[in-house]
């Protein structure tokens, strides 16, 4: 299609800082104004189809304002995901008044690398594998890159298994994460194996057909094994857990012939799939030792709101309970808890959490959960890299370690990681931000509180729709925001830039502080 040149807008009408979508040949591209100047890039997020002009901006950077993927407003560029994809950038000249675009984008060329005879393996295609992969291609590397798997699938969104799989919702993520041409086209070598050993000392990776290879660098991002808890009839044919597609396609399944679930735990996990069987049409039943979900890292009180949320639509809740056994002949039939009840099940799910899968690997003394512990640059010894789940990693760079099994975590570690096997010097130094949707309500969470003196909260958790900061010594820690998209993408922003914030300071809307920054 040949370019051409058109007339979008007038200056006077494009105030300082402001963003306006407009639409040309079809297709929907935003405006933004920076002092003299306007950039132009596409207006929908590629991750989830999110309007951009929807999120906030902060200097040349773009959030959107659904899963705070980030972008560039100059180039278009993804900084942050959960995006993998640039935006495509059009561009613009201000003639007088009168604002001109040039469309369609331009394809950007790329250029020729040199020949390097190197080889990088990634071990694990989830979040942090897959992005590594891609990155290590963007940033040039020319060499041969492997990236091992056990399972033979091109790598995808695995959020989306609890939260739309397993509800028949079709959510908007893009998955999969790329096509298989995609990684031909960009020689990533998908292998097929289950890795038994790595060898750090020897960079050797050993596969369980006996296949070995020897890497310069390699990325260790093998993720969580779901945790089977030791109870009697934990092994019951429909008891299920829930890591990959294979899982959410057996409870599926099961989920059409039956009537009755019950959930064991109220993690995150457990009650997005008590939400999405729920929307099905099930019975469900959540069980938990804690007196709401999510108590350990929201706190009971913001937990309560969940509990209410789900109580709303039918799901009711054993909570402050102990397990006793799950019976049944050769199938489950019921959970008996630690005090006598017995709850009839044709379906069990477990969500107790996950261990690091990390058995395969030598020569590296592990945290006493089995994670790696790696420095700031994600670096576990020489030439070897771990991302994600499996990573014990200092927070914000210089903090106390810590480890999170969150998807937008280990997909900017795995993008770390990838630049420092290229002999850079990036640190992981990013605020940790996770989300849940449940019921089409989606929470996220910015930061990590390990502990906290006060939860200050603005707005109603009846509704729900608030903004909770969770504090310690007067200082905000992290914050949990329902309904408030714009304002947890400000969050991000302003938690990235400082560490000091006050409920006070920040207040009730922080979109509105990071405006007046801007």
């Amino acid at each position: 299609m040949p370019r051409r040149e058109y007339e979008v807008a007038r200056l006077d009408d494009l105030p300082a800082g402001a963003m306006q979508p407009i639409e040309v040949e079809g297709d929907k591209i935003l405006l933004i104004r920076d002092g003299v100047d306007v950039h132009a890039v596409d207006a929908t997020c590629p991750h989830a189809g999110a309007p951009l002009v929807e999120g906030v901006r902060h200097g040349n950077r773009l959030v959107c304002p659904w899963h705070k993927a980030t972008f560039c407003i100059q180039t278009g560029t993804v900084l942050e995901p959960p995006a993998l994809d640039s935006l495509n950038r059009y561009d613009v000249r201000v003639d007088g008044q009168r604002v001109l675009l040039t469309y369609p984008a331009e394809t950007p060329a790329h250029a020729e690398q040199a020949h390097d005879s190197r080889c990088f393996v990634v071990v694990g295609a989830g979040a942090a594998g897959a992005v590594a992969a891609q990155t290590l291609r963007q940033a040039g590397f020319d060499g041969r890159l492997v990236m091992l798997d056990q399972v033979n699938r091109v790598p995808y969104d695995r959020t989306i298994l609890s939260k739309y799989a397993l509800s028949g919702e079709q959510g908007a993520e893009k998955s999969p994460l790329q096509t298989q041409s995609f990684y031909r086209q960009h020689r990533i070598e998908r292998w097929t194996a289950e890795v038994t050993n790595v060898d750090a000392n020897r960079r050797q990776i050993t596969c369980a057909d006996g296949t070995s290879l020897h890497y310069d660098a390699a990325l260790l991002a093998t993720g969580g094994a779901p945790k089977r808890p030791d109870l009697p009839g934990a092994n019951l044919q429909n008891v299920f857990l829930l890591r990959s597609r294979n899982d959410a396609d057996a409870i599926l399944a099961q989920a059409e012939r039956s009537e009755r679930v019950v959930v064991l735990g109220a993690s995150f996990i457990g009650m997005e799939v008590a939400a999405s069987l729920r929307e099905r049409g099930l019975d469900v039943t959540v069980v938990g030792k804690e007196t709401a979900p999510f108590e350990k890292q929201l706190g009971a009180r913001i937990g309560t709101a969940f509990t209410s949320l789900h109580e709303k639509r039918g799901v009711t809740f054993r909570l402050g309970c102990e397990i006793k056994a799950l019976e049944g002949d050769r199938h489950v039939r019921r959970v008996v808890l630690a005090g006598g009840e017995a709850l009839a099940a044709d379906l069990v799910v477990i969500g107790f959490g996950v261990r690091p899968a990390t058995s395969y690997l030598d020569g590296i003394v592990l945290h006493q959960d089995g994670s790696i512990p790696v420095d700031a640059n994600l670096r576990v010894t020489d030439g070897l890299y771990a991302a994600g789940d499996i990573a014990h990693f200092p927070l914000h760079g210089d903090g106390d370690p810590i480890r999170v099994e969150h998807w937008r975590v280990a997909q900017q570690q795995g993008r770390v990681a990838a630049l420092n096997m290229l002999g850079q010097t990036t640190r992981y130094e990013a605020v940790p931000v996770f989300w849940t949707i449940q019921y089409l309500k989606r929470l996220d969470y910015i930061g990590h509180a390990v502990e906290w003196d006060d939860i200050v909260v603005h707005g109603d958790l009846e509704k729900p729709e608030f903004l909770a900061y969770y504090v310690k010594n007067g200082l905000i820690q992290a914050a949990a925001g329902l309904d408030r998209d714009k304002d947890t993408a400000a969050l991000i922003e302003l938690m990235t830039t400082r560490r000091d914030w006050t409920p006070s300071a920040m207040g009730d809307s922080p979109a509105t502080v990071l405006a007046a920054m801007t």
